[in-house]
């Protein structure tokens, strides 16, 4: 009987794992988090954004100006008002797609975690 070996990973993209952490690491915060979705539904003011997520002008503008830092958010000028939206829309999407896939585990539970990798494994049936 031959025993299959997997593939080779494909050489490992470095440079593009860094801009993920940093990404996440920007995104690590409930409220950019909910920037994100927002904006994902539109361009939006600073204004509404501070409204929408009951956060104070600065504290919106400064989420804002750390997000545009590190690209996440773009800003573009309207006559008097300043709009942000997301420089890639699928980011939004993403993050509701990682969010979903968490709601849908047991919360607070950590021994749930992970669970996958706890089952027993299973056998391929052409294998038997």
């Amino acid at each position: 009987m031959t025993v299959r070996r997997p593939a080779a990973p494909a050489k490992v993209d470095l440079e593009g794992f860094e801009v993920e952490a940093d990404m996440i690491r920007v995104l690590a915060n409930p409220k950019r988090l909910q920037i994100v979705d927002l904006l994902g539904r539109g361009p939006r003011t600073v204004t509404e954004i501070a409204d929408w997520l009951n956060l104070s002008l600065p504290n919106a503008s400064q989420h804002l100006r750390v997000m545009k830092d590190r690209g996440i958010v773009g800003s573009r000028r309207e006559g008097h008002e300043v709009r942000y939206g997301l420089r890639n829309p699928v980011l939004a999407e993403s993050c509701r797609i990682v969010r979903r896939a968490l709601l849908a585990e047991p919360r607070g539970r950590p021994a749930h975690r992970g669970r996958a990798w706890n089952r027993a494994p299973t056998v391929p049936s052409h294998a038997l």
